[in-house]
């Protein structure tokens, strides 16, 4: 039951994502195109249909010839890459790296002690993600909901938004229409954000991977980009992705995807969070924490959005206390 809950919130999440994402594409069409005698701009259910054939088209044709390929690299490739990735002899170099330095030898058995441990726990995380991502492999057919959902929510929800705010009353109309305005900010901040991140990780990727001689640098570094639109699975899906590529390079790409991921989980995401969705740094940082710890992937995925929800509510909340309290009537 709470599997169906997830998945079903995933879904919705990424519906929403998707509406927020393509509707900059639907009003550039309804300024730029006009139909009929009179030279009026397409309706919002003739402009998204439009988007969904210029971009469908060209994706199902791509993702009618991926799916095999895709298959195979879900149930084969990735878990031999995994193998492979933390093979007993892929972290020689740093053990070898650590018994040569000056250090008393106290310290040096401390300190491959703490690499051995945070080996084993990365080594955890990735086959857990993996293993969820092979179980989600089976049920991924139910993507098709995503444009549906999408396209329900850019036609219907002006005209649903409008009828809920006739049932209220008058005086209470405003305060609605302006909560909905801030989540909608809030929900369009999280897509800037996500969008911002994928562009910054693509970036740093093809440049990484150029500077370290990692062949198809520069198509590996877009599809990191193109995957960090994807929380946690993402991101992992990258590395292993680059550690079948990498040979001999494995060891200094991987360094190079533990200091990004580290700077952009804890420097560069949560700010730009802050920036699109006015949530603090140290409260984006321990929300994604506390979704990964009691819901996993699902947890990640719906964590920040949740957050912004929340912290809207909250202050909507407080300064309808307030403003009921200075007019003298305590809600």
């Amino acid at each position: 039951m709470i599997r169906t809950i997830e998945g079903i919130s995933v879904l919705v999440m990424l519906s929403v994502f998707f509406a927020y994402l393509i509707a900059p594409l639907i009003a550039v069409l309804r300024l730029k195109v006009r139909l009929g005698a009179r030279q009026r701009p397409p309706t919002v259910a003739v402009a998204a249909a439009l988007v969904y054939v210029i971009l469908f088209f060209p994706l199902g044709a791509i993702a009618y010839r991926a799916a095999e390929p895709v298959a195979q690299w879900v149930q084969v490739t990735a878990p031999g890459a995994v193998q492979h990735l933390f093979g007993p002899d892929n972290f020689k170099p740093l053990e070898e790296a650590i018994a040569g330095t000056p250090l008393p030898p106290a310290a040096r058995r401390l300190v491959a002690d703490r690499l051995a441990h945070s080996i084993a726990s990365l080594e955890h995380e990735t086959r857990q993600t993996l293993d969820e991502l092979i179980a989600a492999a089976e049920h991924a057919w139910w993507l098709i909901v995503v444009p549906i959902a999408a396209f329900a929510l850019l036609t219907a929800a002006p005209g649903f938004q409008r009828s809920s705010l006739r049932v209220l009353k008058r005086g209470r109309v405003w305060r609605a229409e302006e909560y909905l305005r801030d989540v909608n900010s809030a929900m369009a901040g999280y897509v800037r954000a996500q969008a911002v991140a994928s562009v910054i990780v693509g970036t740093a990727c093809v440049a990484g991977f150029t500077v370290l001689g990692l062949e198809s640098a520069v198509s590996m570094g877009v599809a990191a980009g193109v995957l960090e639109l994807f929380p946690v699975l993402g991101p992992i899906t990258a590395a292993l992705m680059v550690s079948v590529e990498a040979g001999d390079l494995l060891v200094g790409v991987l360094l190079f995807l533990a200091g990004l991921r580290i700077v952009e989980d804890y420097v560069i995401y949560p700010r730009l969070i802050e920036h699109g969705m006015h949530l603090p740094t140290p409260v984006v940082i321990l929300t994604i924490w506390l979704g990964a710890v009691f819901f996993g992937v699902a947890g990640v995925v719906l964590a920040i959005p949740v957050a912004g929800l929340i912290s809207v509510s909250v202050r909507h909340r407080r300064e309808h206390r307030e403003a009921e309290r200075l007019a003298g009537n305590p809600a």
